[in-house]
Formats: structure tokens, C-alpha cells, sequence
């Protein structure tokens, strides 16, 4: 299935830490809110399904990369 990454903030040990000059470097490339990459996620059929009807309800899943 393809989807679109879109970027939210950067993070540190899973918490947000605000305005810093480290996140203003960060933030100064191409990963910054609202950015959006293409991507695709395989999923089974029913996933697929799950996820499709969440989207079309105006859901938004949230997913960390680890």
C-alpha cells in the first residue's frame, strides 16, 4: 500500500524537547513538520482493509520509526 510520511517533530528519548539550537539545525533540513515523503508499508489484505477504511473516516494513523 502506498502511503506518505509526513513529518512531525523531532523527539529524544520518546519526549519532545522543545526549541534548541540542535533542533533548529535539525529542523533546517528536510525533516521539519509537515515535510512528506513517499513511502509504502505492506500489509495482509485485511490490514490493508482496516487501514483504508480508517483513512476514509478521517483517521490518522502515527507510526515511530525505530
Amino acid at each position: 500500500m502506498k502511503i506518505n510520511l509526513v513529518f512531525k517533530e523531532w523527539k529524544k528519548k520518546g519526549k519532545s524537547f522543545g526549541v534548541t539550537s540542535e533542533t533548529i539545525k535539525l529542523s533546517n533540513q528536510n525533516f521539519h513538520s509537515g515535510a512528506s515523503f513517499p513511502g509504502s508499508i505492506y500489509l495482509d489484505a485485511w490490514d490493508e482493509k482496516e487501514l483504508r477504511e480508517a483513512l476514509e473516516k478521517g483517521y490518522q494513523p502515527v507510526f515511530l520509526v525505530s
